[in-house]
């Protein structure tokens, strides 16, 4: 997202993240609005994890953080949860 930028289809963005139980928000700074607000959209029955190079500005929204390169991170946490097709 650049900044100030509204991403697609907000209604549906903003449905699902009400439907959510857990958030994975992969590589953002946390600076770029309205994008970076959705991890406090999801209130604090969602548990919401950040997965990136470096900590984000809005770090302390979420339950956990996974400081890294998401291509080395993502796979292991995939096989870890056991991925479905």
């Amino acid at each position: 997202m650049w900044f100030g930028e509204i991403p697609l289809e907000m209604e549906r963005i903003e449905r699902e993240i009400g439907r959510a139980t857990v958030m994975l928000v992969v590589g953002t700074s946390g600076a770029v609005y309205p994008a970076a607000n959705f991890v406090r959209w999801a209130g604090p029955r969602v548990r919401k994890y950040y997965i990136g190079p470096e900590e984000p500005m809005n770090a302390q929204a979420f339950t956990g953080l996974v400081l890294g390169n998401a291509g080395e991170v993502l796979p292991g946490i995939v096989q870890a949860t056991g991925s479905r097709q």
